[in-house]
């Protein structure tokens, strides 16, 4: 498996810095972050030779079986986005000498999955997740259920046919294959399209369950299980048509970085969503409680996936003493990277708005968006006077946040209604008040 260097266009970063990016851009991203998997994989390997993990050979055998298939099934595979956030975490934990909380056999079913997918003779054993018992996860393509004692499985792909074999039991498997044995799960996919484009998502809860959780899922809850997918169904199809006609540059990124759905349980009210940093084409959400806040999610996420990737090419941000600021859509403070990072998925979410009140006909949706927009780019506005200011950027950060200020100066020179304008200053205001407060009531003495 050949690594390649990267080289990011102006043009592109220049598009970029001023929240856009489309298509190429997100190729251009992907590709880097392909290269950046390849990395971990190579790494994690090469730790479990020198450490002589129990599982070495199994995970050597699997990363031959990877470089043996075609370019395409390889690099679905490796940048699925929970298998690069695994391979991320079990390298970090491998490095730091911390065998025991991880789980390197997944590289087996990695391997075998892709196998199956492409068409490909394969034949390996498969260590089994301790921490999963009872369960064969394959990532992409589905879970077998299998005898609580068993700790390995062996997954045979020939002849267009694959089966896995545990415990002396058999169970036939394939991609998209209907489940006429119970034991077999294949991995649910929605799929949208509208206007000619389409988005596709994977909900692959099992493969997550294997990603290190103190280096990649933070705060996040992933649920348990997916629920009904008609649901999901009907709200991402009412999303994705208000996109595609109304936010199309935003509709064809998403078509073109997202891959994978992970559900998040439920909040009382309203809306729970996150990204991943190393988990490039997934996004994390509870179900949306209407077509619109879905849309505007999914606007607000995909600035976090396009940031977070060019981190991963350039620093944004330098080494220094580390401070905390005020960020007007969060009741804690935040670091300097995190507040860039709001302050870019914020610029997203004022894009939306902004498009938004132009199309709105109906009065009170209108006055809403009005509101949105005042709201939002003033929030980002202000932060983005804030981060210009700090001396850690470095001169690619200082780019991105010089297109982003040019971007909010034009726009907060565009007039909203009066009323809706006291609005956005009212809430604005009222959100900085009860920060205030909190960070008084937090002070000792």
């Amino acid at each position: 498996m050949t690594l390649q260097g990267h080289r990011l266009p102006r043009p592109v970063l220049d598009e970029l810095a001023v929240g856009r990016g489309g298509p190429d851009a997100i190729g251009s991203l992907r590709t880097a972050q392909h290269s950046k998997n390849l990395l971990l994989v190579r790494a994690l390997v090469t730790l479990l030779h020198r450490t002589d993990h129990p599982d070495r050979a199994v995970v050597e055998a699997a990363y031959r079986t990877l470089g043996r298939l075609p370019a395409d099934h390889r690099r679905a595979a490796v940048s699925h986005p929970p298998v690069a956030a695994w391979a991320f975490g079990t390298a970090s934990l491998l490095r730091r000498g911390e065998p025991a909380a991880t789980y390197p056999g997944l590289l087996a079913a990695v391997a075998v999955a892709a196998a199956v997918r492409a068409g490909v003779d394969a034949d390996l054993d498969v260590p089994l997740d301790v921490a999963t018992p009872g369960r064969l996860d394959l990532p992409g393509l589905g879970t077998v259920v299998v005898p609580a004692h068993a700790s390995r499985a062996r997954v045979r792909s020939a002849d267009g046919r694959a089966e896995v074999w545990c415990a002396r039991e058999r169970v036939e498997i394939g991609p998209g294959r209907p489940a006429p044995d119970a034991r077999w799960r294949p991995t649910p996919q929605l799929r949208v399209a509208h206007d000619g484009l389409s988005l596709t998502l994977l909900l692959d809860i099992p493969t997550w369950r294997h990603v290190p959780r103190t280096v990649e899922t933070g705060s996040h809850q992933v649920s348990g299980e997916v629920g009904d997918p008609r649901r999901w169904r009907h709200r991402l199809d009412g999303a994705w048509r208000l996109l595609t006609r109304g936010h199309r540059p935003v509709a064809e990124e998403l078509s073109a970085a997202l891959g994978v759905l992970v559900p998040l349980t439920e909040p009382p009210a309203g809306i729970r969503s996150g990204t991943f940093h190393h988990g490039f084409g997934s996004v994390a959400m509870s179900i949306p409680p209407d077509d619109r806040l879905a849309a505007v999610t999914l606007a607000h996420e995909i600035q976090h996936l396009k940031l977070a990737a060019l981190t991963d090419l350039f620093a944004l941000v330098g080494p220094g003493p580390e401070e905390l600021f005020y960020a007007p859509w969060r009741p804690d403070p935040r670091p300097l990277d995190g507040l860039l990072h709001g302050a870019y998925a914020h610029l997203g979410v004022a894009r939306f708005w902004r498009r938004e009140r132009r199309r709105e006909r109906d009065p009170a949706a209108r006055h809403h968006a009005e509101v949105e927009f005042g709201r939002w780019v003033r929030a980002a506005g202000d932060t983005v006077r804030v981060l210009a200011a700090q001396p850690r950027l470095t001169p690619v950060g200082r780019h991105v946040v010089r297109g982003m200020a040019g971007v909010l100066q034009r726009w907060r020179a565009e007039p909203v209604p009066p009323e809706a304008a006291a609005e956005a200053d009212r809430l604005l205001g009222a959100h900085r008040s009860r920060w205030e407060r909190a960070r008084a009531g937090a002070r000792p003495g």
